[in-house]
């Protein structure tokens, strides 16, 4: 973001703006071009680090096992969605306002600010949370769901496939299993 907000701060690092006959216009020189790539490749390689993670971080941090736990997972969950709503809307709003009104600097500058702060917040909370440690490999469970969908396409479901399916145990405490149920059949 840092970077992104550097490109339109920095006259070299974006083009230089029309002229007023609007007849010469030069485009992003190669280097300029390649900057631009470069932070928003580093935006998507952020993005990927954190949006996946934000939802099951936050519901570890709660025992689902007991009734306080339950109910502090679901406001999690409510206040998350929440305030997500509220960011994207003022995103949509205010900080186009400021990129097409006042200034693309600032209103690169002032999400990039905003994470700089969440970011600082994150790290001093870093010895309050709860972290539970993954258990095998995601792409392992992946195969091996593949392999079994694959082999098993033409068996019918048994009489209680509550009782005789396969039901492997979970070594968390923090790790809830999901009813069986007939819904995407």
């Amino acid at each position: 973001m840092v970077l992104l907000t550097l490109t339109a701060a920095i006259p070299k690092l974006h083009p230089s703006p029309c002229k007023e006959n609007h007849q010469e216009c030069h485009g992003p020189t190669s280097s300029q071009f390649s900057v631009l790539i470069f932070a928003f490749f580093l935006l998507t390689i952020g993005a990927g680090g954190i949006r996946p993670c934000n939802l099951p971080f936050g519901a570890d941090q709660f025992n689902p096992k007991t009734e306080s736990g339950r109910r502090g997972i679901a406001s999690f969950f409510n206040w998350y969605y929440c305030t997500f709503t509220v960011a994207v809307m003022i995103s949509a709003t205010l900080i186009i306002y400021v990129q097409s009104n006042i200034s693309w600097t600032l209103g690169l500058a002032i999400p990039a600010t905003l994470m700089f702060f969440s970011s600082i917040t994150f790290f001093v909370g870093t010895r309050l949370y709860v972290r539970v440690q993954p258990e095998g490999s995601p792409f392992t469970s992946l195969a091996q769901v593949i392999a079994a969908a694959i082999k098993k396409r033409q068996v019918n479901l048994p009489e209680l496939p509550d009782k005789e399916l396969f039901d492997p145990p979970h070594h968390s405490n923090l790790v809830t299993k999901l009813p069986h149920t007939d819904q995407f059949k």
